[in-house]
């Protein structure tokens, strides 16, 4: 038997106002095989420090300047 795994990938910069209700929406998620990936574009604003809180949920993280 096959297992699926979905992979969602998250894409901000500087979103501090909403990044957190999106990591919980995907988290929030009930399939099992689910890969959790958020790319940002080296935010300043404090979205780096909210990422940071739910990295032990998160299967991959980079923070790097365009």
């Amino acid at each position: 038997m096959t297992i699926n795994k979905i992979s969602v990938i998250t894409v901000c910069y500087n979103a501090v106002s909403g990044i957190e209700r999106t990591i919980k929406s995907v988290l929030n998620q009930t399939y099992e095989h689910l890969e959790y990936i958020v790319i940002d574009g080296g935010s300043t604003d404090g979205t780096i420090e909210v990422i940071n809180r739910y990295k032990d949920k998160i299967a991959y993280f980079i923070s790097r300047k365009r």
